[in-house]
């Protein structure tokens, strides 16, 4: 995906170029100091993701926001700024800002943005439907989404929504096996996530007798 830098401080923009280019599948295709340079971006570059700051020289980011809807509706936005106002946040929230970063931004909270960003990008590319819990998680942020900061050791976010979204797919619920096989990850993964989804009450578990009379272990998304 290719990534213009929008940042008027040009050390910050090498640090989170830096933080960009340590992560697989991003490419920092161009670096803009100010409004009249990222526009000019824009028309220079094929541009799939901006990080764009808020406070310019010569005009603010939410300004920005607006040509970049009108002209750029395919290219998503992650703003990255010191601005914790809230109409800031309104305007980003109306444009379709997919992530708001409040300076100073570890190199940790970046990257979380950006694999979260990555997952979500790659999920809306699949042909498959989607469901109810699905519109709640990418619409009104009433769905299975899952913070960062208050996530224990050993339990991040995105596979733990990959985990959470193959549940909520799934009407009968799943076993431990059938999630490996659809999410692609290992058994003593499956069972981590799943189990801590029903520690958190977001899931529950049940037995189904299979076609040999078998009881097997089926976790389920709670309707909470």
């Amino acid at each position: 995906m290719n990534v213009v830098i929008a940042e008027d401080d040009f050390r910050v923009s090498s640090i989170h170029e830096t933080y960009v280019e340590e992560m697989e599948g991003f490419d920092v295709t161009a670096k803009a100091l100010n409004g009249k340079e990222l526009r000019a971006s824009l028309e220079e570059h094929t541009v799939d993701l901006i990080l764009l700051d808020i406070y310019f020289p010569d005009e603010r980011g939410t300004n920005l926001m607006k040509h970049i809807r009108n002209q750029y509706p395919d290219i998503d936005i992650i703003v990255i700024s010191a601005s914790d106002r809230r109409d800031d946040l309104l305007v980003a929230k109306r444009y379709g800002v997919y992530d708001f970063l409040v300076k100073p931004v570890t190199k940790n909270r970046f990257q979380a943005a950006l694999r979260q960003y990555k997952e979500h990008r790659s999920w809306f590319a699949q042909p498959s439907t989607f469901s109810e819990s699905d519109a709640k998680r990418f619409l009104t942020h009433t769905g299975q989404a899952f913070s960062e900061e208050v996530l224990p050791t050993g339990i991040d976010s995105i596979t733990l929504n990959k985990v959470a979204g193959a549940l909520s797919r799934a009407s009968d619920g799943l076993t431990i096996e059938e999630t490996c096989r659809k999410e692609g990850i290992s058994r003593t993964t499956a069972r981590r996530y799943l189990e801590h989804l029903v520690a958190s009450g977001k899931a529950k578990t049940q037995l189904s007798y299979g076609v040999i009379g078998r009881p097997e272990r089926k976790y389920v998304l709670t309707s909470s």
